[in-house]
């Protein structure tokens, strides 16, 4: 677990504070040789360098090189929160596993090399495991040059096998692999690969392996968390020649073990969460989905399942989440809401109106700038500064080709504003993102030198790094995915809310191909064409028999795909079989030709939920009469025959009560 997963979960911080953390210890350093704290991964060696277990203020001078703008309190808190967390991973065994893992990596590649380009080093011996016919003990006197330890193969909740394939089978897909030896659960596809042509390491779960015999279920789930991908590590990102593991080194056992506990939590799946990531893979396939059905059956309560999903987090997690949105269409709901318009402001005491982003539109910006893997550096010291200048006031910047300085104030988008006699110009965090990276601020180049003094400005006093070019170039692109709920879509005015957005969210126009000029562009400095990036999803919940369905723009059904949730589907959220009977005899009643409805309009377990749940004390009388018989009133309003349809549906509501009482 990171530090910020760590802070949140149990280091009593919220998500903003615990990155203000991170930003901390990234920024400040060790006065002796430089190194940054967050680079110092063992407990031992912080205490080492502290001298003591404990951070004093008086400390912070003395022993490290910290921003300008942070105080020594805030320093001395981060410093001690570190010390803490890296205390916390050490009992866990997280720490050891790292250091034993990277010990490791060592051996087995070496050996690799060895049994590749050296035949008076080549052994026949295959495999390291316990229950070998020599097990370890066996391998640690074969095992001699590189040496190989017992503890290599025995990690804190897991263990593995290291294979060797013998001489000659060095070519394609046979290569040398290390692979996780199951316990609590039967896969043996769980696979680090060692390409030795490529010099890299390949982590994924293989299910199309001729002799993987894991059931077509857990292939499926295991697939819908994206684990049958190829995950790559270059042998030289991994620092093997150094004593201590790297990030990158520990990112790639962070990986092999979510993907252990991912498949050990496979039993623990139940059916409605299988359904979750089976949509999830058709919504990754189609950008858009669309969830429609009848009253009850889950639909929203879906949505958020396929969002936590795809996101890969969990569904509690998500309203504190920016990779997630979630919005509520209705008829008053319009463009300037989702897209852009202008909204009202106070200024100087006076009501005015500014051009501001709407939901969509700001969810899809801040997506698009995760895609670059080096924002989060970015972002954290960004935010800094903008917390700052709010707190200040102001803040005066140096200007780059003059001795003039600017002075900024922040607007109501938390975007940077200079005003002075002739004009107000206005910079946001795309704008000065966009040149740290080498890029023009804004499409026309218009304020170029002034968004670079603002980057020379975060540089000296916030100690921005450079833009890391060749990053950005081979594997700068994050793959972070964002997804935008929509609950009742056919509720809003579809065309009114979307306008021009009908072609950027169209699945073959996704990314800039789908650029549009927005209806209030003119009145943004930036006035860059809109388009929605690759790594938003949309999925929207329809309910079948709302009257609004019927004017449901046919122009957006194109562009999303459908899939009805059925009353029976929704079943999966019941467990009492009482229950479940009480809903099929009124939903098999709903659809007999005595009442003549179709499926569309049989009830979801959603309202049947209540009778499981003690601590809502609603009872079977009334559920009908408070829920259900106002809903199913409704549908035969009008009708000359309503009374009658109503008895007998309440009749097969209550006749399980009959049947119960019957057979005892």
């Amino acid at each position: 677990m990171g530090f910020k997963e760590w802070a949140i979960s149990s280091g009593k911080l919220n998500e903003k504070t615990a990155a203000t953390h991170w930003s901390g210890l990234t920024n400040t350093r060790f006065k002796e040789d430089g190194i940054a704290v967050a680079d110092v991964t063992s407990i031992d060696e912080l205490t080492e360098r502290i001298g003591k277990d404990t951070i004093d203020t008086q400390d912070i001078e003395k022993l490290f090189n910290k921003p300008s703008y942070r105080p020594d309190s805030d320093i001395k808190s981060f410093v001690q929160k570190y010390i803490d967390y890296l205390k916390s991973e050490t009992t866990n065994g997280v720490v050891g596993d790292y250091e034993n893992f990277f010990e490791m990596l060592k051996f087995w590649i070496k050996q690799t090399d060895n049994n590749i380009v050296n035949d008076g080093h080549r052994v026949s011996f295959q495999e390291i495991q316990e229950g070998n016919l020599d097990g370890p003990d066996g391998a640690v006197m074969r095992f001699t040059e590189p040496q190989f330890h017992k503890q290599y193969i025995q990690f804190s909740d897991f263990a593995i096998r290291i294979s060797f394939f013998r001489s000659g089978r060095y070519k394609g897909e046979k290569v040398n692999f290390v692979v996780c030896r199951p316990t609590g659960f039967k896969s043996w596809g769980l696979h680090i690969r060692y390409l030795y042509d490529l010099k890299q390491l390949r982590v994924s779960y293989r299910r199309d392996l001729p002799n993987n015999s894991d059931r077509q279920a857990f292939k499926d789930y295991m697939t819908a968390l994206d684990y049958q991908k190829d995950v790559s590590f270059s042998i030289g990102e991994l620092g093997l020649t150094q004593s201590e593991p790297n990030r990158k080194v520990k990112e790639l056992f962070d990986y092999f073990h979510n993907m252990i506990v991912s498949a050990r939590n496979y039993e623990e799946v139940d059916d409605e969460n299988v359904k979750a990531m089976e949509l999830s893979e058709k919504l990754k396939q189609n950008y858009n989905l669309i969830l429609r059905g009848a009253p009850g059956t889950g639909k929203t309560y879906l949505a958020k399942e396929i969002a936590a999903s795809i996101i890969g987090i969990p569904k509690e997690e998500l309203a504190s989440s920016d990779q997630f949105e979630f919005v509520q269409f209705h008829p008053s709901y319009d463009y300037t809401d989702f897209v852009e318009g202008l909204r009202p402001v106070q200024i100087n005491g006076q009501v005015g109106f500014e051009p501001k982003n709407g939901t969509f539109k700001e969810f899809c910006k801040n997506a698009l700038l995760q895609q670059n893997v080096q924002f989060d550096s970015f972002d954290n010291i960004w935010e800094n500064f903008i917390n700052n200048v709010d707190e200040a006031g102001e803040v005066v910047i140096p200007q780059v080709r003059s001795e003039r300085e600017l002075t900024y104030s922040l607007n109501s988008n938390r975007n940077l504003k200079e005003e002075n006699v002739n004009s107000v110009h206005t910079l946001t965090k795309e704008n000065i993102f966009r040149v740290w990276q080498g890029l023009k601020g804004r499409e026309s180049g218009g304020h170029q030198s002034i968004m670079t003094a603002v980057v020379n400005y975060l540089k000296d006093q916030y100690n921005l790094p450079d833009y890391d070019e060749s990053l950005g170039k081979n594997t700068g692109v994050s793959d972070k995915k964002y997804v935008f709920v929509i609950d009742e879509i056919n509720r809003g005015e579809i065309s009114k809310i979307f306008g021009e957005l009908f072609f950027s969210i169209d699945p073959e126009y996704r990314g800039v191909a789908g650029s549009v000029s927005t209806q209030y562009a003119n009145l943004f400095e930036e006035s860059e064409k809109f388009y929605v990036p690759e790594n938003v999803y949309i999925i929207g919940t329809m309910n079948d028999i709302d009257r609004s369905v019927d004017t449901f723009d046919f122009a957006m059904r194109r562009r999303f795909s459908f899939e009805e949730i059925t009353a029976a589907d929704s079943q999966v959220m019941l467990k009492s079989d009482e229950v479940k009977n009480r809903m099929n005899a009124l939903n098999d009643a709903i659809i007999s030709p005595e009442v003549a409805l179709s499926t569309d309009y049989q009830i979801g377990a959603s309202y049947f939920r209540t009778l499981e749940d003690k601590s809502k004390n609603l009872g079977v009388d009334e559920l009908w009469n408070n829920k259900l018989k106002p809903l199913l009133k409704d549908y035969f309003r009008g009708e000359r025959n309503a009374e009658h349809k109503l008895d007998v549906l309440e009749y097969a509501y209550f006749m399980s009560d009959a049947n119960d009482s019957s057979e005892g």
